[in-house]
């Protein structure tokens, strides 16, 4: 009898463990591109976290961070970073794909725009986030990279695309809004992972945004995106399809 319940037992974990994979398997990827750790976390945790079970999240990050705290590289900072960046994307179950460019020297150089058309070629992504350009040059660089890359892929004119904002920036003029007011303490503690100076100033950083875009979408929290192209594109004749509005 005991044989019996524990082969039982072994049977229904197989077929749980096989289902799991399963749906793991049948789901798209997507793809956000980074120039820091901590870069999404600020402007799209609640909005990655409402998506890790409807899409297999990947990230891209072009550099450590190793000038966090300072003008010269610091390789201990940038230990941290990373040791930060992997415990958050532990939160959304996704993988990170580190490209080890220098902070404060990230360029869309040929080897960069390689290595992200590479990563696009084998993820095939459905969904996929950009740096909004007019910011700091690391955070225009890293999107430029990703540009490029998908440029040459082809999946600039067929993917969903949507640039985020790191903090509140310049002209930037958001089109989507997704309301994280139920996931905001989640966002918070994914944000405070980042904390490096003892203080709270991300997390401050993080809600000040929020608060800003979820007045404009009428909700206590949201986060904000703009599409490359717009829904409904007279130039390349094509309609797109937006995720975002079924969160």
């Amino acid at each position: 009898m005991k044989r019996l319940v524990l082969f039982l037992f072994m049977l229904a974990s197989l077929s749980s463990f096989a289902q799991n994979n399963t749906e793991s398997d049948t789901l798209k990827n997507m793809l956000i591109i980074t120039c820091h750790p901590d870069d999404w976390e600020l402007s799209m945790a609640g909005t990655a976290y409402l998506l890790k079970d409807k899409f297999n999240i990947h990230v891209i990050i072009a550099s450590d961070g190793e000038r966090g705290n300072s003008k010269e590289p610091d390789p201990k900072i940038a230990a941290l970073r990373v040791e930060h960046s992997t415990k958050s994307a532990e939160r959304i179950n996704a993988q990170n794909h580190f490209f080890k460019m220098m902070d404060g020297e990230v360029f869309a150089d040929e080897e960069a725009v390689a290595k992200t058309v590479k990563l696009l070629e084998e993820l095939d992504p459905a969904l996929i986030f950009l740096h909004w350009p007019i910011d700091k040059p690391d955070h225009a660089a890293a999107f430029a990279m990703a540009l490029m890359a998908l440029s040459k892929t082809g999946m600039m004119y067929n993917r969903e695309i949507y640039f985020f904002e790191v903090g509140i920036l310049n002209h930037f003029d958001p089109d989507v809004y997704v309301d994280i007011s139920s996931v905001w303490n989640i966002k918070e503690e994914i944000v405070h992972i980042h904390e490096r100076f003892n203080d709270d100033r991300y997390v401050k950083m993080a809600e000040r945004s929020a608060i800003y875009h979820g007045r404009t979408n009428r909700c206590k929290y949201a986060e904000a995106f703009k599409p490359l192209f717009p829904f409904s594109n007279i130039r390349f004749k094509n309609r797109i399809t937006c995720s975002l509005l079924d969160l």
